[in-house]
C-alpha cells in the first residue's frame, strides 16, 4: 500500500482484540513504528462514552499486559457510580445474584428501562433468561434473539423431541432438512398426504413411505437413516446420560458438522449457543 512512499496511515486499538476471528493481528499495530521507521504516532486518549472511574478501572487492569503501547486515558466527564466487584461460582449463581439486584432496584423505584446487562457473547444470555422468566422479570434482548429463539436452539431441541416424543409432527418436520438431507418439496407432500390418508403421524408415514417406491432412491435413503438413527437414539435412553445423549444426537445427525462448516461470522456463536444448550440440560433430570 505504501509503494515505498511510506505514505500510510493506520488506525488501531492496542488494548482490544475483537476483530481476531476475522485475522486481526494486534503485532501489526505493536511492529508499525519498526515497519515504518519515522512514523509519528497519535494516542487518541481523550475518552466520550465512560465515566472517570470505568475509565481508571480499565486503565489499571489492562496496564498488567505488559506487550502493549501504553496510553492514559482521560475525560471531561463526571466520575460516575463506584464499580462494584462481586465473585460468584457459577453463571447460575451470577443469574440469581442479578435477579436479586434488579427486584432490589425495582423496590427502590429504578425503572428496568435504565438497567442493562452486558455479555461478551450471545450465549451468556440463556441463564439471565431463565431467572428472570421464574421472577416474572420482563425483559428485551437487544442485538439479537432471545435464546430459544434462535434459529440453532429451535432446530436442537427438535431433535430432542423426536426421540422422546416421535409423533411431534412440527418438530419432526423442522429436522427432516437440517442439515440437508434432500428431501425435496414432492417428498414432504408425498409424505403429508400419506399421513392424512390414513390418519397418522408423520413419523408413521415415513416409516411406511420409504418402503415403497413414491419417493426417489436418494430420499429414501435420507429417510431410511433418519429413522434408524432416531431408533437407535431412543434405545440408548434407558442407559445413557441424557446430557451425553444430546450431545451425541448433534454429532451424529450432522448438524454440529454443518455449523463447523458454516464459514459465516455468526458461525462460531451459534455453536457456542449448542454448546449452553446442553449445558442447560444439566438441570434437567433424566
Amino acid at each position: 500500500m505504501a509503494q515505498g512512499r511510506q505514505n500510510i496511515c493506520c488506525v488501531g486499538d492496542d488494548d482490544q482484540s475483537i476483530y481476531g476471528w476475522r485475522g486481526a493481528e494486534v503485532g501489526n499495530i505493536l511492529r508499525f513504528e519498526n515497519d515504518f521507521p519515522g512514523s509519528k504516532v497519535i494516542r487518541l486518549e481523550q475518552n466520550y462514552r465512560s465515566t472517570s472511574r470505568v475509565l481508571t478501572a480499565a486503565s489499571g487492569l489492562i496496564a498488567h499486559n505488559e506487550d502493549r503501547l501504553g496510553k492514559t486515558l482521560w475525560t471531561d466527564g463526571n466520575d460516575g457510580d463506584k464499580i462494584i466487584v462481586r465473585g460468584v461460582w457459577d453463571g447460575e449463581a451470577e443469574a440469581r445474584t442479578v435477579g436479586d439486584q434488579v427486584e432490589t432496584y425495582q423496590r427502590k423505584g429504578v425503572s428496568l428501562n435504565e438497567m442493562a446487562i452486558l455479555v461478551r457473547a450471545s450465549f451468556q444470555t440463556r441463564e439471565f433468561e431463565e431467572r428472570f422468566l421464574t421472577l416474572g422479570v420482563p425483559y428485551q434482548v437487544i442485538g439479537g434473539a432471545r435464546f430459544y429463539e434462535r434459529m440453532e436452539i429451535r432446530d436442537a431441541i427438535p431433535y430432542l423431541r423426536v426421540i422422546y416424543q416421535p409423533d411431534d409432527d412440527l418438530a419432526l418436520e423442522r429436522i427432516l432438512n437440517k442439515p440437508k438431507r434432500g428431501i425435496g418439496l414432492a417428498s414432504l407432500q408425498s409424505i403429508h398426504h400419506l399421513a392424512r390418508l390414513e390418519s397418522i403421524s408423520l413419523w408413521l408415514a415415513i416409516a411406511k413411505i420409504i418402503d415403497t417406491d413414491e419417493l426417489r432412491p436418494a430420499a429414501r435413503k435420507s429417510l431410511a437413516k433418519l429413522i434408524d438413527d432416531f431408533t437407535r437414539w431412543r434405545s440408548m435412553l434407558d442407559h445413557t446420560d441424557h446430557i451425553e445423549l444430546a450431545g451425541i444426537v448433534l454429532d451424529e445427525s450432522g448438524y454440529t458438522e454443518m455449523l463447523l462448516k458454516d464459514k459465516s461470522p455468526e458461525a462460531p456463536g451459534r455453536l457456542e449457543n449448542l454448546k449452553e444448550l446442553v449445558s442447560a440440560l444439566k438441570n434437567l433430570k433424566g
